[in-house]
């Protein structure tokens, strides 16, 4: 918890602003996903969904609903008093404006779409890019699961008695697998390394012209990095793929190098490494079975003709300056027109039917790319085998999502419907809510008349903080503050709270009308004075110290013109914002059931995480 955002430290103005909260809340409740609370403290008890707090039309507002969305919001979005202070929720009151304020977000869902804005094409595309995105985390999600699962003892040891070993190695690249099986058999024939490089490399030129790597184990793909390693030491790999083309290796040596000192050190690291590389093995698995169900071909010959007729060189910014070369300076992929029809790839489709691609249908893509998507001949070949791959794949395994089931998915649809709600509600209010936005100057004035006294500041005082986990910590603390260490080493050695670090314990500006602990501690010491260890709201244990006593003092409107003018602006938008409110209520059945609300949880139960009992102060 932030001190940044405890109760205490809010700066209040007597001005009237606590209508603004509900629009303010629709929107941060609009724009939060349906997560899990899992980690929150009292996430793994939630209310049940049986529990039923309003109904509007057909949509129903649970208890497990209520829960989820109170412990997303943070602590500034939290409903406030008419005065502006933050509501108890843990009280009823606090309960039931936030209750009004979901119930106001369906309100304004519901009548988006009676007024056909879930037809709308931004709505409508929204919905199906949405939907394609969590299909597919839902289906990488179970094809993948937990691949670390386990690794016995042998291959640990293996892997550890590897670490930190390097292979030294001359190497060729070629764009074709044919081409590298070529160079491997040159280079085993006992030719010179340089002739192999001469005749087959298709990889840029190395300006020492050595055409050497040095590769530390566990730096690399397990694809690479296993074509490297299990090649006996003064031998030549079998060809090894990559993204940029086909790699042959001649090993000419391994040294040792340093690694942890046990096993066990290691252990972590092994099975992190070990994780990603079945991740990763498993995704491209996945892959290759799509490539197969959907017959993805890429023609080889077609492959290479296109290839050859990218740009030799393209700068990706201008010479001399950081703006990126615009579309019209940019090369066209050059194909002749006998090659036009050449077919480039080719897929086929969820009905069975072939679709097919021309290198007349690729240029014309090409020749629309910026320069951040074209790719790019130092690439290679493989590089544009691999980023024509990459986008195809994006078809395929949406395919593949469909065809699995995942657009059905009853989790995928509310997480689709959540985000699409979320899109609903602001564009109704973007459109609907409408305001004079000019202010006249006998408009000003007559506000000020009636408003001055919220812009008086009172009394103010600033100092340090710092943010303790314990009542022991707190009182060292100031013991360590009484006796002049610096608040830096206080912070440093009882400090837990990141934010509160950030800003070095300052403390600036408290108002004597503000709430809570600190404020009192604070208007109850002299300057250069620290306070005893005291308890704060969030659960944690503070000590401050006086530095400065500002005085109280009228803001005068010459100084604050624009400010009051956009608070006269906020305010012509929320009375639009509430009149449209209750006409759209007026239109719809909604029944409220505020007597289950006595049971659930409050912002504090969902959101206090346990502090471990051995936790120590870190930096």
């Amino acid at each position: 918890m932030s001190a940044s955002t405890t109760p205490e430290l809010t700066h209040i103005s007597r001005n009237p602003r606590a209508a603004l909260f509900l629009r303010l809340a629709l929107v941060a409740i609009a724009s939060l996903t349906l997560l899990s609370l899992a980690g929150c403290g009292g996430g793994d008890d939630k209310a049940e969904d049986s529990v039923i707090l309003a109904t509007i039309g057909e949509k129903e507002i649970t208890g497990s609903y209520y829960e989820d969305r109170l412990a997303l919001l943070k602590q500034e979005e939290l409903p406030r008093d008419t005065t502006g202070l933050p509501l108890d929720m843990s009280s009823l009151v606090g309960k039931e404006k936030f209750l009004e304020t979901l119930i106001n977000k369906e309100v304004m869902a519901v009548t988006a779409v009676n007024l056909g804005y879930g037809n709308d094409p931004q709505v409508v595309g929204a919905r199906s890019s949405l939907m394609s995105y969590e299909a597919g985390l839902a289906m990488w999600a179970a094809e993948v699961g937990d691949p670390a699962g386990s690794i016995s003892e042998e291959e640990l040891q293996a892997f550890y008695t590897k670490m930190g070993a390097s292979r030294q190695c001359r190497y060729v690249i070629t764009n074709f697998v044919d081409d590298a099986m070529a160079a491997r058999d040159m280079g085993r024939s006992g030719a010179d390394w340089a002739d192999v490089v001469a005749k087959y490399h298709d990889g840029d030129d190395d300006p020492a012209g050595k055409y050497e790597i040095n590769v530390p184990f566990g730096r690399f793909g397990a694809v690479y990095e296993n074509g490297v390693f299990d090649t006996e030491v003064g031998g030549i790999s079998e060809p090894i793929p990559s993204v940029y083309g086909y790699w042959v290796v001649k090993v000419d040596g391994e040294k040792a190098g340093k690694r942890p000192a046990a096993l066990e050190d290691a252990k972590a690291q092994i099975l992190d490494i070990a994780r990603g590389r079945n991740i990763a093995k498993l995704r491209a698995d996945v892959k290759t079975r799509v490539h197969t169900k959907y017959n993805f071909v890429i023609n080889e010959e077609a492959l290479l003709k296109c290839y050859d007729g990218m740009p030799a060189k393209e700068d990706i910014f201008y010479p001399g300056t950081q703006d990126p070369v615009a579309q019209d300076d940019l090369l066209p992929l050059d194909i002749t027109p006998a090659d036009m029809e050449l077919v480039f790839y080719s897929y086929t489709k969820r009905d069975g039917t072939e679709r097919l691609y021309t290198l007349g249908d690729y240029k014309t893509h090409f020749d629309k790319m910026s320069v951040f998507q074209r790719p790019k001949r130092a690439q290679m070949l493989g590089g544009l085998r691999n980023k024509l791959t990459e986008e195809l794949e994006k078809t395929l395994m949406n395919f593949e999502t469909e065809d699995l089931g995942y657009f059905e998915n009853e989790e995928v649809l509310l997480k689709v419907n959540s985000k699409v709600e979320e899109l609903l509600v602001n564009k109704l209010y973007n459109e609907m809510v409408t305001y004079s936005k000019r202010i006249e100057p006998a408009e000003l004035d007559a506000f000020w008349a009636e408003h001055q006294s919220d812009y008086f500041v009172p009394e103010t005082r600033s100092g340090r903080l710092v943010i303790c986990v314990d009542q022991a910590s707190a009182d060292k603390a100031s013991v360590a503050a009484g006796e002049g260490v610096s608040w830096r080493d206080i912070l440093i050695e009882y400090g837990t709270d990141k934010d509160n670090k950030a800003r070095s314990g300052k403390l600036d500006n408290l108002r004597s009308d503000a709430v809570g602990a600190i404020r009192d501690e604070m208007f109850g010491l002299s300057i250069g004075k620290a306070s005893a260890g005291f308890a704060i709201e969030n659960g944690n244990f503070a000590v401050v110290m006086l530095e400065a006593i500002h005085e109280p003092y009228q803001i005068e409107l010459t100084k604050i013109t624009e400010e009051v003018g956009q608070r006269m602006k906020q305010m012509r938008e929320e009375e639009n914002f509430q009149t449209l409110l209750v006409k759209w209520k007026a239109n719809l059945e909604i029944s409220e059931y505020p007597e289950n609300l006595e049971g659930l949880k409050s912002w504090q139960e969902l959101t206090t995480v346990p502090v471990p009992e051995n936790l120590v102060p870190r930096n």
